[in-house]
């Protein structure tokens, strides 16, 4: 019988356990763990800048749009960071080991440059088209949100055509699964996201101010954040819901990957069911 595990390290490469989240990122792609680490760094400077500055778009500090995407890309620097352990070391020196790093230092690098410009500015960065600049800036800020999907999708192909870390099936599974979802889904709600004129959908207050905590997602209308915010996060959401379906004993590879394309759909689901509720008007949980 194949005994399977979440990942196994050749001897040549650093001792990782392929589901310890506080693994030493800087070890599987230095670059890429140096980014997270500098995007949750950024945090301290947006927060001195909210407590100094008191401007505000959509009802909110001009800084938190920033900050929040610090946050994601931290988030996302970290995610592909520690999946590189999972592949072997020299992919990350093949052209799609090294188009995969580019893309995501480069998209990342204009994104978080054009959302700290804005808010020095006290603009906003998202649906400004009030100066061909701005419009400029937010249309070369959504090619650059795409080649970030794109390099999660190109991971998720080497990991799924990779045979030389034994990655229990399940496993390996939900790791592709997730990175494909993650692109097609976040392509769908942010393709529809970006092409009108903000996020909220028949919202009785169209500022940020009354919304959610932190999220700032819309209590008295729809809200198409919500969709993309859980779209985006596929990337995380299923591989972490596919090492628990491997570590609660799921010895029978075939039950295991039937029960990570179950909670695909429920996931998929999901997705679905807060996208068409915010195009409908209504409120995510209210």
């Amino acid at each position: 019988m194949t005994t399977f595990t979440l990942a196994s390290q050749p001897v040549d490469r650093p001792r990782v356990s392929g589901v310890d989240l506080v693994a030493p990122w800087r070890a599987r792609q230095p670059l890429l763990a140096t980014l997270a680490e500098l995007c949750l760094w950024a945090l301290i400077p947006c927060a001195l800048a909210m407590w100094l500055d008191a401007r505000t778009v959509n009802g909110i500090s001009v800084w938190i749009k920033p900050a929040k995407f610090f946050a994601s890309l931290a988030l996302y620097y970290a995610t592909l960071a520690w999946m590189f352990g999972l592949l072997p070391r020299e992919t990350q020196s093949t052209r799609s080991g090294r188009t995969i790093i580019g893309l995501a230092v480069a998209a990342g690098a204009y994104e978080m440059t054009w959302l700290v410009a804005a808010a020095v500015a006290g603009v906003p960065s998202h649906f400004n088209r009030t100066h061909w600049a701005w419009a400029t800036a937010y249309n070369l800020a959504g090619l650059g949100a795409t080649l970030l999907l794109v390099a999660v999708w190109m991971q998720g192909r080497l990991i799924a055509r990779d045979r030389q870390v034994p990655l229990h099936p399940a496993f390996r599974l939900s790791l592709v699964i997730g990175a494909r979802l993650a692109f097609v889904a976040t392509l769908i709600t942010a393709g529809v996201l970006a092409s009108g004129n903000g996020h909220w959908v028949g919202a009785a207050v169209v500022n940020d101010a009354a919304g959610w905590p932190v999220l700032g997602w819309s209590r008295s209308g729809g809200d198409l954040r919500v969709a993309h915010f859980f779209a985006l996060h596929a990337h995380q959401v299923l591989p972490l819901a596919g090492a628990a379906i491997v570590a609660s004993g799921a010895a029978n590879p075939s039950w295991a990957s039937r029960a990570v394309w179950a909670a695909t759909l429920a996931y998929s689901a999901m997705i679905a069911g807060t996208f068409v509720q915010a195009l409908m008007g209504r409120p995510f949980l209210g």
